[in-house]
Protein backbone atom coordinates (compact mmCIF):
# COMPACT_ATOMS: atom_id res chain seq x y z
CA UNK A 1 0.00 0.00 0.00
CA UNK A 2 1.38 3.69 -0.89
CA UNK A 3 1.90 5.98 2.03
CA UNK A 4 2.14 8.69 -0.29
CA UNK A 5 -0.48 10.17 -2.44
CA UNK A 6 -0.26 10.22 -6.87
CA UNK A 7 1.85 7.17 -5.90
CA UNK A 8 1.98 3.81 -7.97
CA UNK A 9 2.42 0.29 -5.81
CA UNK A 10 4.39 -2.65 -6.60
CA UNK A 11 2.45 -5.85 -8.40
CA UNK A 12 1.36 -7.51 -5.22
CA UNK A 13 2.97 -7.40 -1.88
CA UNK A 14 6.19 -6.67 -1.25
CA UNK A 15 7.02 -10.32 1.30
CA UNK A 16 6.05 -12.76 -0.20
CA UNK A 17 7.30 -11.56 -3.61
CA UNK A 18 3.97 -10.87 -5.99
CA UNK A 19 1.58 -12.35 -3.54
CA UNK A 20 -2.16 -10.46 -3.53
CA UNK A 21 -4.04 -12.60 -0.72
CA UNK A 22 -2.92 -15.13 1.94
CA UNK A 23 -4.24 -17.02 4.87
CA UNK A 24 -1.44 -16.62 7.11
CA UNK A 25 0.26 -13.40 8.01
CA UNK A 26 4.20 -13.26 7.28
CA UNK A 27 4.06 -9.68 8.38
CA UNK A 28 3.66 -8.71 12.64
CA UNK A 29 4.84 -5.57 14.01
CA UNK A 30 8.44 -4.65 15.28
CA UNK A 31 10.19 -7.20 17.75
CA UNK A 32 9.68 -6.20 21.65
CA UNK A 33 11.30 -6.43 24.43
CA UNK A 34 9.57 -9.45 25.63
CA UNK A 35 9.96 -11.17 22.61
CA UNK A 36 13.86 -10.56 22.77
CA UNK A 37 14.11 -11.85 25.63
CA UNK A 38 12.34 -14.91 25.29
CA UNK A 39 13.20 -16.24 21.61
CA UNK A 40 16.50 -15.21 21.44
CA UNK A 41 18.10 -14.89 25.02
CA UNK A 42 15.78 -17.69 26.57
CA UNK A 43 17.31 -18.39 29.51
CA UNK A 44 20.17 -16.68 29.73
CA UNK A 45 20.28 -14.23 33.35
CA UNK A 46 20.71 -10.45 32.08
CA UNK A 47 22.45 -9.59 34.93
CA UNK A 48 26.08 -8.34 35.09
CA UNK A 49 28.74 -10.41 36.56
CA UNK A 50 30.60 -7.45 38.12
CA UNK A 51 28.93 -5.33 40.85
CA UNK A 52 28.03 -2.11 40.22
CA UNK A 53 30.49 -0.02 42.82
CA UNK A 54 27.63 2.64 44.19
CA UNK A 55 25.09 0.10 44.75
CA UNK A 56 26.69 -3.06 45.46
CA UNK A 57 24.65 -4.91 43.61
CA UNK A 58 24.67 -6.41 40.00
CA UNK A 59 23.40 -4.08 37.23
CA UNK A 60 20.07 -5.75 35.57
CA UNK A 61 19.48 -5.57 31.59
CA UNK A 62 16.15 -4.13 32.11
CA UNK A 63 13.70 -3.49 28.81
CA UNK A 64 14.50 -0.17 28.38
CA UNK A 65 17.97 -0.95 27.23
CA UNK A 66 16.72 -4.18 25.74
CA UNK A 67 14.77 -1.72 23.21
CA UNK A 68 17.56 -0.02 22.83
CA UNK A 69 19.54 -2.49 21.62
CA UNK A 70 16.43 -2.97 19.00
CA UNK A 71 16.38 0.11 17.72
CA UNK A 72 20.57 -0.23 17.23
CA UNK A 73 19.83 -3.35 15.54
CA UNK A 74 16.85 -1.75 13.06
CA UNK A 75 20.19 0.23 11.80
CA UNK A 76 22.88 -2.40 11.69
CA UNK A 77 20.61 -4.59 10.24
CA UNK A 78 20.11 -2.14 7.26
CA UNK A 79 23.54 -1.71 6.86
CA UNK A 80 24.62 -5.72 6.42
CA UNK A 81 21.77 -6.24 4.30
CA UNK A 82 21.36 -2.99 2.56
CA UNK A 83 17.24 -2.81 2.61
CA UNK A 84 15.60 -0.19 4.09
CA UNK A 85 12.86 -1.47 7.03
CA UNK A 86 10.18 1.28 7.69
CA UNK A 87 8.86 3.73 4.93
CA UNK A 88 11.61 6.24 3.88
CA UNK A 89 10.92 7.95 0.91
CA UNK A 90 13.90 8.70 -1.81
CA UNK A 91 14.89 11.21 -4.12
CA UNK A 92 17.59 10.53 -6.57
CA UNK A 93 19.43 11.37 -10.14
CA UNK A 94 19.94 8.93 -12.50
CA UNK A 95 21.23 10.03 -16.05
CA UNK A 96 19.97 9.24 -19.98
CA UNK A 97 21.01 6.62 -21.55
CA UNK A 98 20.30 6.02 -24.93
CA UNK A 99 20.72 2.34 -24.95
CA UNK A 100 18.31 2.14 -21.17
CA UNK A 101 16.35 4.30 -23.14
CA UNK A 102 15.60 2.15 -25.96
CA UNK A 103 15.29 -0.96 -23.68
CA UNK A 104 12.06 0.34 -22.42
CA UNK A 105 13.04 2.85 -20.12
CA UNK A 106 14.74 0.65 -17.40
CA UNK A 107 16.25 2.24 -14.30
CA UNK A 108 17.24 0.18 -11.22
CA UNK A 109 16.75 2.37 -8.30
CA UNK A 110 19.32 2.21 -5.73
CA UNK A 111 17.17 1.46 -2.26
CA UNK A 112 15.33 -1.50 -2.00
CA UNK A 113 12.69 -3.34 -1.49
CA UNK A 114 10.65 -0.33 -3.30
CA UNK A 115 7.01 -0.50 -2.14
CA UNK A 116 5.89 2.52 -4.70
CA UNK A 117 6.86 5.48 -6.59
CA UNK A 118 5.60 9.01 -6.90
CA UNK A 119 6.99 10.72 -9.88
CA UNK A 120 9.43 10.16 -12.37
CA UNK A 121 10.56 13.37 -14.18
CA UNK A 122 13.04 15.59 -16.23
CA UNK A 123 14.85 17.77 -13.93
CA UNK A 124 17.73 19.86 -15.29
CA UNK A 125 20.20 21.46 -12.96
CA UNK A 126 18.28 24.19 -12.09
CA UNK A 127 16.06 22.01 -10.28
CA UNK A 128 12.75 23.18 -11.95
CA UNK A 129 10.84 19.87 -13.28
CA UNK A 130 10.19 20.48 -17.33
CA UNK A 131 8.48 16.96 -17.63
CA UNK A 132 6.54 14.43 -15.65
CA UNK A 133 6.21 10.51 -17.07
CA UNK A 134 2.47 9.30 -16.46
CA UNK A 135 2.69 6.77 -13.64
CA UNK A 136 0.22 4.56 -15.83
CA UNK A 137 3.64 4.26 -18.24
CA UNK A 138 6.00 3.16 -15.63
CA UNK A 139 5.82 -0.57 -15.07
CA UNK A 140 6.40 -2.29 -11.57
CA UNK A 141 6.15 -5.52 -12.13
CA UNK A 142 10.18 -6.05 -10.65
CA UNK A 143 9.82 -2.73 -8.57
CA UNK A 144 10.81 -4.62 -5.30
CA UNK A 145 13.64 -5.67 -6.68
CA UNK A 146 14.37 -1.81 -7.74
CA UNK A 147 13.58 -2.31 -11.47
CA UNK A 148 11.20 -0.17 -13.24
CA UNK A 149 10.56 0.30 -16.80
CA UNK A 150 8.68 3.26 -19.26
CA UNK A 151 6.14 1.54 -21.74
CA UNK A 152 4.26 4.40 -22.99
CA UNK A 153 0.60 3.19 -23.40
CA UNK A 154 -2.08 4.61 -26.01
CA UNK A 155 -0.58 8.53 -27.00
CA UNK A 156 -4.08 9.64 -27.38
CA UNK A 157 -5.23 9.12 -23.36
CA UNK A 158 -6.82 12.00 -21.99
CA UNK A 159 -5.02 14.55 -19.28
CA UNK A 160 -2.19 16.75 -18.50
CA UNK A 161 0.73 14.34 -17.89
CA UNK A 162 2.91 16.79 -16.33
CA UNK A 163 3.81 20.90 -15.29
CA UNK A 164 2.34 23.16 -17.67
CA UNK A 165 0.32 22.29 -20.41
CA UNK A 166 2.33 19.22 -21.86
CA UNK A 167 -0.14 16.85 -23.01
CA UNK A 168 0.28 13.43 -23.09
CA UNK A 169 0.88 13.14 -27.24
CA UNK A 170 3.34 16.54 -26.68
CA UNK A 171 5.17 14.03 -23.80
CA UNK A 172 5.55 11.02 -26.34
CA UNK A 173 7.30 13.32 -28.88
CA UNK A 174 9.38 15.20 -25.83
CA UNK A 175 10.68 11.64 -25.65
CA UNK A 176 11.20 10.16 -28.94
CA UNK A 177 13.35 13.43 -29.50
CA UNK A 178 16.12 12.07 -26.89
CA UNK A 179 16.90 9.41 -28.91
CA UNK A 180 19.38 11.49 -30.41
CA UNK A 181 21.33 11.99 -27.86
CA UNK A 182 23.41 9.05 -26.14
CA UNK A 183 24.14 10.13 -22.66
CA UNK A 184 22.81 12.89 -20.34
CA UNK A 185 24.24 13.23 -16.90
CA UNK A 186 21.46 13.26 -13.74
CA UNK A 187 18.99 14.15 -16.13
CA UNK A 188 15.76 11.97 -14.84
CA UNK A 189 14.95 13.00 -11.13
CA UNK A 190 12.78 9.58 -9.56
CA UNK A 191 11.05 9.93 -6.13
CA UNK A 192 9.95 6.72 -4.41
CA UNK A 193 9.48 4.76 -1.37
CA UNK A 194 10.92 2.17 0.34
CA UNK A 195 10.25 0.05 3.21
CA UNK A 196 7.15 -2.18 4.75
CA UNK A 197 3.83 0.52 5.58
CA UNK A 198 1.36 0.01 8.12
CA UNK A 199 3.85 -0.29 10.90
CA UNK A 200 4.31 -4.51 10.32
CA UNK A 201 7.22 -6.06 8.47
CA UNK A 202 8.28 -9.73 7.74
CA UNK A 203 8.86 -12.53 10.89
CA UNK A 204 11.99 -12.80 8.62
CA UNK A 205 13.15 -9.73 9.51
CA UNK A 206 12.58 -9.73 12.68
CA UNK A 207 14.42 -12.95 13.13
CA UNK A 208 17.44 -10.74 12.13
CA UNK A 209 17.05 -7.87 14.34
CA UNK A 210 16.64 -10.27 17.74
CA UNK A 211 19.49 -12.14 16.43
CA UNK A 212 21.69 -8.73 15.83
CA UNK A 213 20.39 -7.44 19.34
CA UNK A 214 21.02 -10.72 20.84
CA UNK A 215 24.57 -10.99 20.03
CA UNK A 216 25.42 -7.61 21.00
CA UNK A 217 23.68 -8.18 24.14
CA UNK A 218 25.32 -11.41 24.94
CA UNK A 219 28.90 -9.79 23.75
CA UNK A 220 28.31 -6.62 26.69
CA UNK A 221 27.53 -9.53 28.93
CA UNK A 222 30.56 -11.39 28.11
CA UNK A 223 33.05 -8.63 29.55
CA UNK A 224 31.44 -8.46 32.61
CA UNK A 225 32.90 -12.18 32.99
CA UNK A 226 36.64 -11.31 31.41
CA UNK A 227 37.95 -11.38 35.17
CA UNK A 228 36.20 -14.33 36.39
CA UNK A 229 38.02 -17.75 34.61
CA UNK A 230 39.39 -18.64 38.21
CA UNK A 231 40.75 -18.09 41.54
CA UNK A 232 41.46 -19.61 44.45
CA UNK A 233 41.37 -18.99 48.30
CA UNK A 234 44.22 -20.19 51.07
CA UNK A 235 44.51 -20.36 54.77
CA UNK A 236 47.16 -21.74 56.53
CA UNK A 237 47.75 -25.44 54.54
CA UNK A 238 44.56 -25.33 53.02
CA UNK A 239 43.30 -24.27 49.93
CA UNK A 240 40.63 -24.18 47.17
CA UNK A 241 40.69 -23.40 43.75
CA UNK A 242 37.80 -22.64 41.06
CA UNK A 243 37.50 -22.50 37.52
CA UNK A 244 35.18 -20.52 35.63
CA UNK A 245 34.02 -20.01 32.07
CA UNK A 246 34.12 -16.53 32.20
CA UNK A 247 33.55 -14.95 28.94
CA UNK A 248 33.33 -18.42 27.34
CA UNK A 249 30.42 -18.90 29.04
CA UNK A 250 28.33 -17.12 26.03
CA UNK A 251 30.42 -18.21 22.98
CA UNK A 252 28.58 -21.21 21.90
CA UNK A 253 25.23 -19.14 21.78
CA UNK A 254 27.24 -16.40 20.02
CA UNK A 255 28.50 -18.46 17.56
CA UNK A 256 25.19 -19.96 16.78
CA UNK A 257 23.83 -16.50 16.25
CA UNK A 258 26.11 -15.26 14.19
CA UNK A 259 25.94 -18.32 11.94
CA UNK A 260 22.03 -17.65 12.12
CA UNK A 261 22.55 -14.19 11.27
CA UNK A 262 24.72 -14.56 8.04
CA UNK A 263 22.18 -16.92 6.82
CA UNK A 264 19.30 -14.38 7.71
CA UNK A 265 21.67 -11.91 5.77
CA UNK A 266 21.77 -13.27 2.47
CA UNK A 267 18.31 -14.63 2.38
CA UNK A 268 17.51 -11.10 2.74
CA UNK A 269 19.15 -10.01 -0.11
CA UNK A 270 18.27 -12.17 -2.15
CA UNK A 271 14.72 -11.32 -1.80
CA UNK A 272 15.72 -8.03 -2.76
CA UNK A 273 17.68 -8.58 -5.27
CA UNK A 274 21.01 -7.39 -3.92
CA UNK A 275 23.00 -11.13 -3.43
CA UNK A 276 25.87 -10.64 -5.48
CA UNK A 277 26.98 -14.22 -6.80
CA UNK A 278 30.43 -14.39 -8.87
CA UNK A 279 31.63 -17.60 -9.96
CA UNK A 280 34.33 -19.41 -12.91
CA UNK A 281 33.50 -20.78 -15.79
Amino acid sequence: MAIFTNSKDTLGAITPTGAVESVWSRLEPLLTAGQLRSVHLFGIPLVSFIKNPLTGKPDIMNDEALNDHIVQAVSLAEVETGMQIFPTQHQEKHPFDAFLFKSLGYFMLRNRPVVSIQALSVVPANGVSIYSVPLDWIETAHMARGQINIIPINVAVVGSISSGTTSTAGGAYFLSILGGQRWIPAFWQITYTTGWVDGLIPRVVNQLIGTIAAIEILSLLATTYARNTSHSIGIDSMSQSVSTPGPQLFKVRIEELLLKKAMLVRKMKAMAGLLIVSGEV
